[in-house]
């Protein structure tokens, strides 16, 4: 066996947003032959036959019940117990989180949460993989204080948004937990030979923006927005107008999109190619370096569908009930899934929320990144403007959740 083949990949959060586009990526990138084995963890048990990996390739392995929120014994049991050789594994992708309380209880509860549940990773990891090479921490721009909604008024954001910024000071930054796990994986390397980085994702709280996992997730806007338009598509007919969801400044400000493929690859990237070089240090990761807004995006999302995109109806300072039509045309939508074969899924109202008002109304700044650290490593993997929903709706016609393009640009039904 090669030295190259002998890396192991341990991915925490597998059939996540971010987890399942790591899992997906390390069988391909950046070779074929890059790890010989890629081992997905998952907290519920995961449907294998919708999971749309390649459940055929042996190299890849799926372990469900490993719960971060218990005590760190538990979870070095668990591991031991449940993964054939975990001493092999020699990296480690930390993609999993937990919204559990983000809707019903402080966030200070849910930074307390992600903070122990990171801590259980990374210790136990470190614990179990006497080989462990490299530890990858996905955040997000929440580092920068652009999703605390609450101190809005008392954060400064000067885009583009460098890795180099000062965090956000006490007490208007202490909801941010990803302080907390860049620490403790900090003490944690404290006289250990793995190396480790943490990448930015333009991305609210932690998830990728433009995300698609197989299974039900609230932390996507994608999938909530791609049932709507093809619904929308479905009931108004070919070349309907459909007005921008969210509010009029929403719809001005810029942002550089990260797709989950891109998010995969530049983590595999600075832990494989460039280890030395990431270690300890933070990096932004996007599709584009050009700052955009949804006024270039959603013409360009919604003719996947055959829609026409309109500016938001102003003065648009709230968002357009899309939560509201959905629930009002659930007849329509089961036609729909009836007439083309479609698995029915259901938008929980803490999908709708992250949507409409995480996504599409609080973010009123602009808030783009810039890539010129993880560019001056020679990571330089790109999409187009638009490309990356277009690849998040084509998973989705895959996983038959919504209408293939042709089909959507055929005739009129539901009229």
């Amino acid at each position: 066996m090669s030295t190259e083949s002998k890396n192991v990949a341990l991915v925490f959060g597998a059939s996540g947003i971010s987890g399942w586009a790591v899992t997906k990526n390390l069988l391909s990138y950046p070779t074929a032959t890059t790890f010989s084995r890629v081992i997905g963890l998952t907290n519920r048990p995961v449907d294998l036959e919708n999971i749309q990996l390649p459940t055929d390739d042996s190299r890849l392995e799926i372990y469900s019940g490993i719960n971060l929120r218990g005590e760190l014994s538990e979870v070095v049991a668990l591991m031991k117990d449940k993964i054939p050789n975990v001493d092999q594994v020699t990296h480690m992708y930390y993609c999993a989180y937990s919204n559990a309380t983000a809707y019903s209880q402080d966030v200070m509860q849910l930074r307390d949460l992600n903070v122990h549940m990171t801590g259980n990773a990374v210790h136990a990891t470190d614990e179990v993989c006497p080989n462990l090479k490299f530890l990858v921490l996905q955040t997000g721009t929440n580092n920068y204080g652009v999703a605390v909604f609450q101190y809005q008024d008392k954060i400064e954001i000067n885009p583009p948004l460098k890795e180099s910024q000062p965090r956000i000071p006490s007490p208007y930054g202490d909801e941010i937990f990803y302080y907390g796990q860049v620490d403790l994986i900090k003490e944690a390397q404290k006289g250990k030979s793995w190396k480790w980085c943490e990448v930015r994702p333009d991305a609210i709280v932690v998830s990728a923006s433009l995300g698609f996992t197989p299974g039900t997730t609230s932390m996507s806007f994608l999938e909530p927005v791609a049932l709507f338009l093809s619904l929308w598509r479905y009931v108004n007919g070919p070349n309907a107008e459909v007005p921008f969801l969210g509010t009029g400044p929403n719809y001005r400000h810029t942002n550089t999109d990260s797709s989950q493929d891109t998010i995969a690859k530049s983590e595999i990237y600075l832990s494989v190619v460039k280890p030395d070089e990431a270690n300890g240090e933070a990096f932004n990761t996007a599709d584009y370096a050009t700052p955009t807004s949804w006024i270039e995006r959603w013409p360009i999302m919604t003719s996947y569908f055959g829609l026409k995109g309109t500016p938001p109806i102003e003065p648009a300072e709230t968002t357009y009930p899309a939560d509201k039509w959905w629930n009002e045309h659930q007849d329509d939508y089961k036609r729909m899934c009836a007439e083309y074969g479609l698995r029915e899924r259901q938008i929980p109202p803490e999908s709708w929320i992250f949507t409409l008002v995480a996504g599409y109304s609080y973010l009123k700044r602009d808030r783009h990144m810039s890539l010129d650290k993880i560019r001056s490593l020679g990571f330089n993997e790109e999409l187009q403007v638009g490309e990356g929903h277009f690849i998040g709706f084509g998973r989705m016609v895959a996983a038959n959740i919504i209408p293939k393009p042709e089909i959507l640009l055929e005739g009129t039904h539901g009229l």
